[in-house]
């Protein structure tokens, strides 16, 4: 069975409004299901604030075996 990490990424819009990698990522190092990985994503299981329309953070269920951004 492929396992999963939940990673966090940063990311920033530019003037033509595309949203760019811009660097930065957390991955949480807990192998898991595709499932149990897409549940901790949920909406609902998190608060935010969002301030600024130009950043973002996003959150990607990726395979335990992918490499992280460089």
């Amino acid at each position: 069975m492929e396992m999963f990490v939940l990673v966090l990424s940063m990311w920033g819009k530019n003037a033509l409004g595309e949203w760019l990698y811009i660097g930065n990522q957390y991955a949480f190092n807990s192998p898991m299901t595709q499932i149990e990985c897409e549940d901790l994503i949920d909406r609902r299981s998190w608060s935010h604030n969002l301030t600024n329309e130009y950043y973002r953070i996003q959150f990607d269920c990726m395979p335990e075996s992918s490499e992280l951004k460089e």
